[in-house]
């Protein structure tokens, strides 16, 4: 069974009746039909807002969804937003439009690159930015929704346009997606990206799970029937269900242990949703009293979740026939968590800008998704490995060029210059933020682009190393400062020794010579 979204208003209820479906709150209600005119705008946030309904986001985050193309365009300002919405939907769509830097400079390096595999480097550096600079995980989730759209409806655009929002998919948003767990938005990102960028083997695949789908459906059926008597006679408390495939997945699997299509064990799958966790290894015991099953496919990821969180035992027995069937166990809470992922665990009041969940538990959720382990891209050979902890210490701004750049927390534009090379901080005369002059004091954010104007000369303040006045925060810039006026220094106090001396033997009547030999005794410059 393979299955993507699709954007056909034709085939959509009416607003009144859609927006009855989602079972909003009335004031929620009426404020998503107070602009549900312009009708492409409405098409593509009913997706968005549909999408995330399904993931049991609240009714602030499916707002933001349903403003956020109009925002988009411009036809809403975010005074508009604040005022007809509230300051909580405000911030949400500022958050997922910040992300819109993170999709020009992916983009740009793309076209620098023509259509080449994504630099693995950058690709870190453009996630860690992404998640640094949205402060409300919503708009991540938000904009991986509108990212699910957005590939939905490049479709009919050139192929360069296709392929380059494949790509931004399949390396940042779908990985994302799995880190934050949410299985829902990740099999669809790289199913919806796959068959961009590999357009011959996406066909060929779902043509090999259509040409048997009739057959395969009814051994499934049976396979599901037999299991569920089994765990129904052992008055194990369990439902089992046929699993649908995803065709990236699919062709994931047949890369990595260079298998054909029909070699496949998991072509044919199930899961057992069982009610306690002692209900998951009784039915465990159950499947394999009654078929024989292959040791080496075992994994139990309830005794080891994954890193992102995932829990669920793997099996594969031999069914009927002497056909292979993947099987995967897990609790209804595992399942659920499996599915929506962070979405599961951010809980928010209606109507209140503060989380049930606390400060530090959002930190730590976050620094866990930082956590990459081994992780290969579209590409098959780019293995990322992230070990940053970058919220309560890093921020991460861009040069003008459109490189990221990392700084502690509280840095300048001092700080900034002297990061990308000593030269340039030693010449700063002045700097810019997003275009704008600021003073030196201004502490950055992450998003921030920066500009350095430089002067001729290297003319550092002595003002920068007071620690009061707020002109350098790393200790990179400090040092480098320190290091200048210390050599400056050093010069200034050996022509004043030597003057000093000169002034003294002449005094003494002594011969100005005696100078020279002293410097060349003490290694002292005497010109």
């Amino acid at each position: 069974m393979v299955s993507t979204r699709t954007v056909h208003e034709e085939h959509r209820p009416p607003f009144e009746e859609w927006l009855a479906s989602l079972n909003l709150s009335e004031s929620t209600a009426q404020k998503l039909r107070d602009i549900s005119h312009m009708p492409d705008k409405l098409l593509v946030g009913q997706e968005m807002v549909e999408i995330l309904h399904q993931l049991n986001m609240d009714d602030a985050t499916l707002q933001a969804a349903l403003v956020y193309p109009y925002c988009q365009q411009h036809e809403l300002s975010d005074a508009e937003v604040a005022e007809n919405f509230g300051a909580e939907i405000e911030q949400l769509v500022v958050g997922v439009r910040r992300m819109e830097a993170i999709r020009m400079l992916h983009n740009r390096k793309q076209s620098e690159s023509k259509l080449s595999a994504p630099d693995e480097q950058h690709i870190d550096s453009i996630r860690r930015m992404l998640l640094a600079m949205v402060e409300d995980v919503r708009a991540v989730v938000i904009k991986m929704a509108e990212r699910i759209c957005a590939l939905q409806q490049v479709k009919k655009a050139d192929e360069e346009t296709r392929v380059m929002v494949a790509r931004e998919c399949a390396t940042i948003y779908a990985p994302l997606a799995n880190r934050l767990g949410i299985g829902q938005l990740k099999w669809e990102l790289e199913d919806l990206a796959f068959r961009y960028l590999h357009p011959t083997t996406y066909k060929q695949i779902a043509k090999q799970l259509d040409g048997k789908r009739r057959e395969r459906a009814e051994y499934i059926d049976n396979v599901v029937g037999s299991l569920q008597d089994l765990l129904n006679n052992e008055h194990i408390k369990a439902e089992v269900y046929g699993r649908p495939k995803h065709i990236y997945s699919i062709w994931k699997k047949m890369q990595k242990k260079r298998l054909t299509f029909e070699q496949l064990f998991d072509i044919r799958a199930v899961r057992i949703i069982a009610e306690r966790l002692q209900d998951c290894y009784a039915a465990l015991g159950t499947v394999h009293a009654h078929f024989k099953h292959i040791p080496k496919e075992f994994d139990d990821y309830i005794a080891t979740p994954k890193p992102n969180g995932y829990q669920s035992i793997h099996t594969v027995i031999v069914g009927p026939q002497g056909k292979p069937v993947e099987i995967q166990i897990r609790t209804q809470k595992m399942h659920q968590d499996a599915e929506l992922g962070v979405a599961a665990h951010w809980k928010y009041k209606e109507g209140s800008a503060g989380k049930v969940s606390g400060y530090d538990e959002r930190i730590n959720w976050l620094r866990k998704i930082l956590q990459w382990q081994e992780e290969v891209a579209e590409s098959g050979d780019l293995v990322e490995e992230l070990r940053s902890q970058v919220f309560d210490d890093r921020v991460y701004v861009f040069t003008p060029r459109g490189d990221v750049i990392d700084l502690p927390q509280g840095s300048t534009p001092v700080d900034f210059a002297y990061y990308i090379h000593s030269n340039v901080g030693h010449r700063c005369i002045g700097a810019k933020i997003n275009g704008r002059i600021v003073p030196f004091t201004y502490q950055l954010q992450s998003g921030d682009q920066v500009g350095i104007l430089t002067g001729k000369e290297p003319n550092p303040s002595r003002d920068w190393l007071h620690p009061g006045l707020g002109y350098v925060h790393s200790s990179r810039a400090r040092a480098t400062i320190h290091s200048f006026f210390k050599k400056q220094d050093k010069e200034k106090n050996q022509q004043a020794g030597k003057e000093l001396l000169e002034r003294e033997l002449q005094r003494a009547g002594l011969p100005v010579k005696m100078a020279a030999d002293a410097c060349e005794r003490f290694n002292v410059p005497s010109t």
